[in-house]
């Protein structure tokens, strides 16, 4: 069986590593994320505001700034830093079962294609297989714990702005899948096949109603 494991991360990595090098990399990142890293400092000092640019807990900063600054604070060499931390993530995933390893992985590529600031959060929701402690420590490093009040402001308007309750939503589920693992495992994988089924049919019907608004040219 760890052979097996370990094959579907090295391809589930594989695959993720290929896509972000040719695919283009979430229009989020260079114009909002990769200024807040950098700018972080002058907020804490007070010199500058958030400002939509990375609204997050100084838990997600300590988890992030060295792999920007390791990336040199590249956008698609940040994604790329992640994804390849985020197959250790993976290995341990393995803990909830196939199906909660499942999960992981989908939620996992899903938010690296199109929410990587999302992904150090996904680890800390995991790190509760170590400690349930990390189930509190999760939301407080997802909200701006630890910057100044503004930056609250930026996150309630994000929540709300286009299909970003998706992305909160995600992260929502791997939370409960990680809590009934933890504390209710007898429930667990009925749980996943359930939200799943939910995801399914959201995602489903916005795939189709983003079909039904793309504009048609004529031939």
């Amino acid at each position: 069986m760890t052979f097996e494991i370990l094959a579907a991360v090295v391809a589930i990595t594989v695959v993720r590593t290929s896509w972000t090098v040719v695919r283009p990399i979430p229009h989020d990142v260079e114009p909002a994320i990769m200024p807040g890293l950098k700018n972080i400092r002058n907020v804490l000092q007070r010199q500058t505001v958030v400002s939509g640019r990375a609204p997050y807990g100084i838990i997600w900063y300590a988890i992030n700034l060295p792999i920007a600054r390791a990336a040199k604070f590249n956008g698609r060499y940040w994604i790329l830093y992640l994804g390849l931390l985020d197959s250790i993530f993976l290995w341990l995933s393995w803990t909830m079962g196939w199906l909660g390893f499942l999960a992981y992985a989908f939620i996992g590529t899903f938010q690296l294609f199109r929410a990587p600031w999302n992904i150090s959060i996904n680890w800390l929701i995991l790190l509760a297989s170590v400690s349930p402690w990390f189930l509190i420590i999760a939301p407080i490093a997802k909200l701006p714990v630890g910057l100044p009040l503004h930056a609250f402001g930026d996150t309630e308007r994000a929540f709300f702005f286009k299909h970003n309750f998706v992305y909160y939503g995600l992260l929502g589920t791997l939370w409960l899948i990680v809590f009934f693992n933890l504390f209710l495992p007898s429930i667990r994988d009925e749980s996943i096949l359930v939200q799943g089924f939910g995801w399914g049919l959201l995602l489903a019907s916005l795939f189709i109603r983003r079909g039904r608004n793309t504009p048609t040219h004529a031939s």
